[in-house]
């Protein structure tokens, strides 16, 4: 329990350090510099714009401001998410799972 609590607290220590870099200087510390910056993924509207001539458009948000509701925010991508310089990831999980509420599989806890 004591080691626990220590690689969280150097856990949280680190990601205070990381974010007080400059990006340019957080970007040299990464393992790997063939990253993926979020300006180079489409979003849903962007990457929908040549397939159809209806406007695409993604429910959901409502308020906050912003402007252009969900389809200007959410992006998908297919490939390796390790290299992508994102701040989140969400992932539906195996197909049996995502109208799961009870926590029977990994990514539930």
């Amino acid at each position: 329990s004591g080691s626990m609590s220590k690689k969280k607290k150097d856990w949280k220590t680190e990601r205070e350090r990381l974010l007080r870099l400059d990006r340019e200087v957080r970007r040299k510390e990464y393992r790997r510099q063939d990253f993926i910056p979020l300006e180079k993924i489409p979003t849903w509207r962007e990457e929908n714009i040549c397939k159809t001539d209806e406007d695409v458009e993604l429910t959901g948000g409502g308020g906050g401001g912003g402007g252009g509701g969900l389809s200007d925010k959410v992006s998908l991508y297919k490939g390796d998410i390790t290299i992508l310089e994102v701040d989140a990831i969400v992932n539906a999980g195996r197909p049996k799972a995502l109208h799961s509420h009870r926590p029977i599989h990994p990514f539930t806890h």
